[in-house]
């Protein structure tokens, strides 16, 4: 039984084996298009084999409960990969709630985010909506009290005027009755006149005869005063002429008399000379720091750099140009210190750009009066130049302080010596070389000029260092800007005011405004919406101004807010005059470019 079941153990291997080498090889012919009948055959022989044997039907049996085993496997295995893939599918179904959940919960709290967010804006847009409608309240209720002010202003304005109107009225109404009063005192002396010239024509005759009778009665007064007098006169001529000691009292007396007179008018000439020359002032000389009994000789004081630029600090002019003028205040003020001489200087550049001022500034940094004469004034002296000159620079050399000339439109008179220059022009121009040809401890010369080169070679020469002032740029132009709103605008009706908008300071000031009518000071300027980028923009707008016309154009913007309603001054009324000056600028510039404009600058 056990070999049976050898044997179809075997004969179902060797079937097996057969037909996979027969399946085998078929595919290999389906693959390779090649047939090889010997697989087939080798299949067919163990076919035979099989179907001779006894135990064929046993194998077959054999062969077909394996097949089944196998299948009943197969579908045990089909089951459980069925249970495994359910299984799956069941993990996986979780995985996608899991997910799904996962998925709601994040929408839900990004939901409840963007929920929250809304609030938040919500809540913002609340708080803006609130803080608008609060500032509106606080506008509305500074417009309602602005209004009310303005309403306050103008009832007081009313009153004012009312009153203004009552006095003026009273004033006019006791005018008039002055007027009347006047008029018939008036009436009422023509009537007592016109009586008396009544009474007169009517009295003539015993009139003209007492007139008669009075005018001989004095006729005879004087005859008799006219012979007693020349009677007097005649009596003591005969007792003077025959009386020999009084005769020479007489002469004696006259001639005391007429000598005194005249020493006294001599002396008292001497005398004003000398006070004028110690005291005075001489003619040329148009301003000056010294004072004749005040301060005189004065130790010099040393100055820190930081002192030097604090004095310099409301000047502006160009960087390099600043520093050099410091350091010149610097070098002068040491060279005074040190009993040396001093350098004379020449200030030139176009009008306006402060050659006056920096030469002001440098004198009173360095210790030093200062004293300004113009070149206008020298040329028509003609022959009297030369001695007001020499009167000028002995006056110069009796400072104990030093004092520094300056000398303005220095070439209306030191200019080149040509045909054309009259003699005294060329006596002036060398009695000014004269006097400085050698350096002086006493004085410093310093020449302001805008025609540098129509100055004659020699006084060229005579100067030590010479500084061209330029008109100012950009930055400074705003910096000449904000010095001049902060002394012309902001402390307009302070004691610091410019441009006249100055408050009285002294008691007498006041007291003499108020005798005249007027107030002690201007009233002060309410500046509004002005910033420091309007200036920015002036300074921008405003190109190829000098500092003198800055000055003068922070003067029409003083004026401007003084002339309007409540002395204010606003950024739309500054860009105006800003725009206003420009245009004027442009024009002056035409009229000296047709005029044949050959200034230098």
């Amino acid at each position: 039984m056990s070999w049976a079941r050898t044997a179809a153990a075997k004969a179902g291997a060797l079937g097996l084996a057969a037909g996979a080498m027969g399946i085998g090889v078929a595919h290999a012919a389906a693959d390779d298009k090649y047939f090889d009948p010997e697989a087939l055959e080798r299949g067919a022989k163990a076919l035979r084999e099989i179907q001779n044997s006894p135990f064929a039907k046993k194998v077959f049996e054999q062969i077909k409960t394996q097949e089944q085993t196998k299948q009943a496997e197969l579908k045990a295995k089909e089951a459980e990969f069925n249970a495994q893939a359910a299984q799956a599918a069941i993990q996986q179904e979780k995985v996608r709630w899991e997910e799904q959940r996962r998925s709601m919960q994040q929408d839900a709290q990004q939901k409840a985010q963007l929920a929250q967010y809304q609030d938040e804006l919500a809540r913002k847009r609340l708080d803006v909506e609130h803080d608008k409608q609060r500032q509106r309240q606080v506008e509305l209720v500074q417009m309602q009290e602005e209004s009310s002010r303005r309403a306050e202003v103008e009832k007081q304005q009313i009153a004012q005027q009312i009153e203004a109107e009552r006095r003026a009225t009273e004033k006019y109404k006791s005018q008039l009755e002055k007027e009347l009063e006047k008029e018939v005192q008036r009436e009422k002396a023509l009537a007592e006149a016109e009586g008396r010239a009544q009474e007169r024509r009517q009295n003539k005759d015993i009139y003209q005869e007492e007139l008669k009778i009075k005018l001989e009665e004095d006729r005879k007064r004087l005859v008799e005063a006219i012979n007693t007098t020349f009677g007097n006169l005649g009596t003591a001529a005969v007792n003077l002429l025959t009386d020999r000691d009084k005769l020479l009292t007489a002469v004696g007396g006259l001639t005391l008399l007429a000598v005194g007179v005249y020493s006294a008018r001599e002396g008292t000439k001497s005398a004003a000379k000398a006070f004028d020359r110690w005291f005075g002032t001489p003619k040329l000389v148009r301003e000056t720091s010294r004072k004749p009994l005040i301060g005189r000789g004065a130790a010099p004081v040393e100055k820190t750099t930081e002192q030097v630029k604090r004095d310099f600090s409301d000047i502006v002019l160009q960087p390099g140009l600043q520093d050099h003028v410091r350091s010149l205040a610097a070098l002068t003020a040491n060279v005074k210190r040190h009993g040396a001489p001093f350098r004379h200087m020449l200030f030139y550049g176009p009008p306006g750009t402060g050659k006056t001022m920096a030469a002001k500034r440098l004198a009173r940094t360095s210790g030093m009066d200062y004293a300004i004469l113009s070149g206008g004034d020298v040329a028509p002296l003609g022959g009297n130049a030369v001695t007001q000159l020499h009167e000028t620079f002995d006056w110069a050399e009796r400072s104990r302080r030093g004092l520094l000339l300056l000398i303005d439109e220095a070439d209306a008179f030191l200019s080149r010596r040509g045909g054309n220059l009259s003699e005294g022009s060329r006596a002036a121009i060398n009695a000014f070389l004269y006097r400085t040809g050698e350096q002086s401890r006493d004085f410093c010369v310093v020449l302001a000029t805008n025609r540098p080169s129509d100055l004659d070679p020699a006084v060229i020469d005579r100067t030590d260092e010479a500084l061209e002032f330029g008109l100012p740029g950009r930055e400074e132009r705003h910096r000449i800007l904000q010095v001049y709103f902060d002394q012309y605008i902001v402390k307009a009706g302070t004691a610091e005011g410019g441009a006249g908008a100055a408050a009285s300071r002294s008691l007498w000031e006041r007291f003499s405004a108020a005798l005249r009518g007027r107030k002690s000071g201007p009233e002060t300027i309410a500046v509004k919406d002005m910033a420091d980028g309007d200036l920015w923009w002036a300074a921008e707008q405003m190109d190829g101004f000098s500092g003198r016309e800055l000055a003068k154009f922070m003067a029409s913007v003083q004026a401007m807010a003084y002339g309007s309603h409540n002395a204010e001054l606003t950024s739309a009324m500054f860009r105006r005059m800003v725009e206003t000056k420009v245009k004027e600028h442009s024009k002056r510039r035409g009229f000296i470019e047709a005029g044949g404009g050959d200034a230098p600058y």
